[in-house]
């Protein structure tokens, strides 16, 4: 085949990609992790051996998935570090809240993911310099750290998880609650904030997140929260 052959090819199986990360992504956002590929081919549109040729199990799709989910949550953090007056953390904060509301069930696992680690280095250094920049403003309590910025971001992956299906907006009130403890005003903190080197440690141990089982393959029934 010469390469004017190839090259519809090619693009062809790009957009079945496409389409399949899609339909994964909205199946299952609406039926959980439990649903079968079967249902995700529906969904796009293509037979289910398009799927497998791409993704062998169900555990390979929820991968692909989460590192796009990791790739955009990183891309949030950066968008907002040229925030005017110190507002990028709070921005930050609102924007995430949004992007994984749409993604509940695969923010467990998107930090552990093959390859995630340069993206979480990145993640972690952006949300040091948001807190830093809201610090110099005014607009943050002088001894907070970087570490509490992620497990702020942890607690509202927690109350998604709970909420999920029955009070979805309920997010947005714990954020502004967050905030307000983010805020620097009030009596000072009495309790250490995580060490770079605890992040660390939590984000090693902490499991890969809620089964994903499919009939006939591995199921995973581990649960956690991840940063």
């Amino acid at each position: 085949m010469d390469q004017a052959a190839a090259r519809p090819l090619r693009r062809d199986a790009e957009e079945n990609l496409e389409r399949v990360l899609a339909a994964a992504a909205a199946v299952f956002a609406e039926h959980g992790m439990a649903t079968s590929i079967e249902v995700v081919a529906q969904r796009a549109g293509v037979g289910l051996g398009t799927v497998y040729r791409r993704f062998p199990n169900k555990r390979a799709l929820l991968d692909e998935l989460a590192r796009r989910l990791l790739a955009d949550a990183v891309d949030v953090a950066e968008r907002h570090l040229g925030d005017p007056d110190g507002t990028g953390l709070e921005n930050y904060f609102w924007e995430i809240g949004e992007l994984l509301a749409g993604h509940s069930g695969l923010v467990a696992r998107m930090w552990t993911v093959p390859g995630a680690s340069p993206l979480v280095a990145r993640s972690r250094a952006a949300q040091g310099e948001l807190l830093a920049a809201a610090q110099r403003r005014g607009r943050a309590r002088p001894e907070l750290t970087a570490e509490d910025v992620a497990v702020t971001a942890w607690s509202l992956q927690g109350v998604l998880d709970v909420t999920r299906g029955v009070a979805v907006e309920a997010w947005r009130r714990h954020l502004e609650v967050l905030l307000a403890g983010l805020a620097p005003h009030g009596p000072a903190l009495r309790h250490p904030a995580l060490t770079p080197a605890g992040m660390d440690a939590v984000i090693s141990a902490a499991p890969a997140g809620p089964p994903d089982a499919t009939p006939g393959r591995r199921t995973d029934t581990k649960k956690g929260i991840r940063p």
